[in-house]
């Protein structure tokens, strides 16, 4: 597979470890030459450079806690000082069940409530706003925005998640109506049971769960690559699960 935006920079969100640190190493892989990864633990993200440049791609990394509006600032100056990105996976997105434990709706504190929000949408819109108005110039991008499938099942306990990750199909519909002329694409890429040690403690209180296959963190990253690579402007806007 010819990745196509291989000679230029290429923003992964959240990608010190997990599906975001998958999502690097898969595109460098297949030939991604420049990549500027962000993560809020900065020796993670040092060690997670380190080993990507050990593989031949040029790493930047911004340290990144994407439930801040200042971090959110700081890593927009990042991208004007190193490069706006030509094609961006945003896989920023917290699920305070693995931090708070399950909460039905009636529970929910209020500030908790606004936190999740930022981070997981006000704050992805912002980045992802600024990055169309790059790709708009060049007239060419590609997104590709980490969903969930555990809004469709309404999984118990994490109603923040779920309206979250609902938010996205509106928010990739939205890019593909408006900037798709310009030829941008964008994709929603939407794992179910990600068999990782983050989702351990929730497979563990839902035994459905357990019960299903399940996907690893690689499989998700080479979904990932299959998105950025469509150039048929009558494939933009896939929801793909996987």
């Amino acid at each position: 597979m010819s990745f196509p935006f291989a000679a230029q920079p290429v923003l992964i969100t959240g990608a010190s470890s997990g599906i975001g640190f998958a999502c690097a190493q898969t595109l460098v892989q297949a030939g991604a030459r420049h990549l500027l990864i962000t993560g809020r633990d900065a020796d993670k993200l040092v060690t997670a450079q380190a080993q990507l440049q050990q593989q031949g791609a040029r790493v930047d990394v911004c340290v990144c806690d994407q439930s801040l509006r200042d971090d959110v600032e700081r890593l927009l100056a990042f991208l004007d000082a190193n490069g706006w990105p030509a094609a961006f996976i945003a896989n920023v997105g917290v699920n305070p069940v693995h931090e708070h434990g399950p909460k039905k709706l009636h529970s929910i504190d209020v500030d908790l409530l606004d936190q999740v929000i930022a981070t997981n949408i006000t704050h992805t819109v912002l980045l992802l706003s600024r990055i169309l108005k790059a790709m708009r110039v060049q007239r060419s991008g590609s997104i590709v925005l980490m969903g969930s499938q555990a809004w469709q099942h309404g999984i118990t306990g994490q109603a923040l998640y779920n309206l979250c990750k609902s938010s996205l199909t509106g928010l990739k519909n939205s890019v593909v109506s408006e900037y798709g002329g310009s030829g941008i694409f964008c994709h929603l890429l939407s794992p179910g049971v990600v068999l990782n040690e983050r989702t351990r403690r929730l497979r563990q209180h839902h035994p459905a769960l357990e019960q299903q296959q399940g996907v690893t963190e690689a499989e998700v990253a080479s979904a990932a690559l299959q998105l950025l690579c469509i150039q048929d402007a009558a494939r933009n806007g896939q929801d793909i699960a996987v």
